[in-house]
């Protein structure tokens, strides 16, 4: 019975130890935020170690920290395409929890506001 035991926490520890938790170190996370006719959204996004922010494609990215006690950034992004808008955020630490994204406000392509639920923000790694 002690023999099977071992044998147990032996497997148990290098089953634990074959698990990846991902990637780690500074990276690149990407944020895709569309909806119907989207061409600007302003969003709030919270999370520690976040560097920058760069768009792609014909889209313009703004961006500047907001005081407080989170780590919180306002972000501005616009596009004369209406459609999605890709961002990547550059991150400390690929390893680190997803950042949190609220849509502030957004607009479609004659700047005028549409409803921030029809925004939807997904972020891949």
């Amino acid at each position: 019975m002690r023999r099977l035991a071992s044998g147990l926490a032996v497997a148990a520890i290098v089953a634990l130890s074959a698990c990846d938790s991902g990637p780690r170190g500074p990276g690149t996370i990407t944020a895709f935020a569309a909806g119907p006719s989207v061409a600007g959204v302003v969003l709030e996004v919270q999370g520690a170690g976040i560097q920058s922010f760069t768009a792609r494609g014909s889209s313009r990215v703004y961006s500047a920290a907001v005081e407080g006690p989170a780590a919180t950034h306002r972000v501005v992004i616009i596009t004369p395409d209406p459609g999605e808008m890709v961002v990547d955020i550059a991150v400390d630490d690929l390893g680190m929890e997803d950042p949190a994204i609220r849509v502030v406000s957004a607009a479609n392509g004659a700047n005028e506001a549409i409803a921030r639920s029809n925004v939807t923000v997904r972020l891949e790694r």
